[in-house]
């Protein structure tokens, strides 16, 4: 027999140890670290779910809380084959999705271009894809040397000055990007700063005269690999686009990273950017390795 019920911080090793499996199974590697996994759980935008059998952890499911009614998130994880499971867990999650928003909002989930379960699934359900995600990587052996537009200087984050004007040009940059929503400021930091990899140094900020022009927000991956660089966020505010800004910051990121030790880098982008990412993420030389569609329905 399956139990659901809502993750608390002591399920902490045995999830993460379930969401590695599955990252294996699917990548060949694994996805997060404990630590990072402890701090989700402990976020309340967040509500997880966890599926037991026998006292094991065989599945799980999370939904990120909304301040909008028109729409929902939310995320299935079993290990292939398990359909039952994978069916069980969406319908609870659209169960409890469900008093949250509208009737007919939109409820939407990304779903691995590997995972043929919870695709199935989710298609089952009446799910459509409407639109897709990539992860991209590169390979750092060696270090272009970043064009700065004119006036350009770039320096690492000071918390204690740089927060509020890097908070505000992070929901800037993004007011372009499919289904963004302005997250508050305590939401941001939770996501990006109160984390185990957060690191000011790595944080990147370019200035014009007084004011933030771009950002470049990086950490070590969330499966801990001391070697394997990741940007959280790379944001160019709308006056300063269209003149080598963005390239110039993630040029100068992998440089760091390299400097770090790192063998690699990636980021998430959505397919369709508005802003044309996809297209300058491959001309700093970095190439899709994975996909993620996008489902919706009408709850």
């Amino acid at each position: 027999m399956t139990e659901l019920r809502v993750a608390t911080p002591e399920d902490t090793e045995a999830l993460a140890d379930l969401l590695n499996a599955i990252g294996i199974e699917q990548y060949g590697e694994p996805d997060l670290t404990a630590d990072e996994l402890r701090g989700f759980l402990s976020m309340p935008q967040l509500e997880v779910v966890v599926a037991e059998r026998e006292g094991r952890i065989v599945g799980s499911a999370d939904r990120r809380r909304e301040d909008v009614r028109d729409r929902c998130w939310l995320d299935v994880r079993v290990p292939a084959g398990d359909t039952d499971l994978a069916d069980q867990l969406l319908r609870d999650m659209e169960r409890r999705a469900a008093p949250d928003v509208d009737p007919g909002a939109r409820v939407m989930t990304y779903v691995s271009s590997v995972d043929d379960t919870v695709r199935g699934v989710v298609e089952a359900a009446g799910y459509r894809p409407i639109r897709a995600s990539y992860h991209m990587t590169i390979a750092l052996d060696d270090a272009p040397q970043p064009v700065w537009p004119q006036g350009i200087e770039v320096r690492p984050y000071d918390p204690d000055k740089d927060e509020t004007a890097v908070y505000e040009a992070a929901q800037e940059s993004f007011r372009d990007h499919w289904e963004h929503i302005d997250r508050p400021i305590e939401e941001w930091r939770a996501f990006l700063v109160e984390t185990p990899a957060f690191d000011p140094s790595f944080w990147f900020v370019a200035r014009d005269g007084g004011e933030v022009a771009g950002i470049c927000l990086c950490r070590t991956h969330w499966s801990g690999d001391p070697q394997h660089g990741y940007v959280s966020t790379l944001g160019v505010r709308r006056p300063w686009r269209k003149r080598g800004l963005g390239l110039a910051l993630l040029q100068h990121s992998f440089a760091d990273m390299l400097r770090r030790g790192m063998t690699r880098a990636s980021l998430d982008v959505d397919a369709e950017s508005l802003t044309g990412a996809v297209a300058l993420y491959e001309r700093a030389g970095m190439s899709v390795e994975r996909r993620y569609d996008c489902y919706l329905k009408a709850l």
